[in-house]
């Protein structure tokens, strides 16, 4: 995940080198202009709402080196487009996300880069002290959006053709059919 995204839609940074004890609790809200700033990044028809709740802390890694924490609970508002209809329906999204930061000074040494992509529990580096907390609660919001969208009720229909090419392993003089027969020889 990047901390700081360039040209940020939903910027909010915030420098994490002088955290208080009891950590920093943040309500963070989109703009309209921000909202559509986004549903133009994210392809979407309309984004109507987003806002989150945001705790950032200081914590320890597995390895009992020292981190940050980020845990968000975010609400969004959108309009999707159907992939199989085309009409628009909206979406809401209630997501909740934790994060471990580390300073790469203090990120430990590993054995191998696809162990590190494998490991869920490895913190993400952290080169400067700011995590920009209003991308990460936008990039977590994409995600939790289904990039094949449907409209609640609409299902797919198999097509005439498809049901033609179903059709013709059933018919016995077909070389499908007859392809069919060879594989209970083996």
């Amino acid at each position: 995940m990047d901390q700081i995204a360039p040209n940020s839609e939903f910027s909010r940074l915030r420098d994490v080198s002088e955290l208080p004890t009891q950590g920093l609790t943040l309500s963070i809200e989109a703009t309209s202009a921000e909202l559509e700033a986004l549903c133009r990044r994210f392809e979407l028809k309309a984004v109507h709402a987003l806002e989150a709740r945001v705790r950032i802390e200081r914590t320890r890694d597995p390895q009992h080196g020292p981190a940050i924490r980020v845990q968000a609970v975010l609400h969004a508002e959108v309009t999707q487009e159907c992939g199989v209809t085309l009409e628009s329906f909206q979406v809401d999204v209630d997501e909740d996300f934790s994060i471990l930061f580390q300073f790469g000074s203090h990120m430990p040494a590993r054995a191998g880069a696809v162990d590190d992509v494998l490991d869920e529990d490895a913190p993400e580096p952290l080169e400067v002290p700011e995590i920009d907390a209003g991308e990460l609660v936008a990039q977590h919001m994409a995600l939790a959006l289904d990039p094949y969208p449907r409209r609640p009720g609409v299902a797919l229909e198999s097509s005439a053709k498809e049901a033609q090419i179903a059709d013709l392993s059933a018919r016995p003089n077909s070389p499908f059919a007859k392809l069919g027969q060879l594989k209970h020889k083996m």
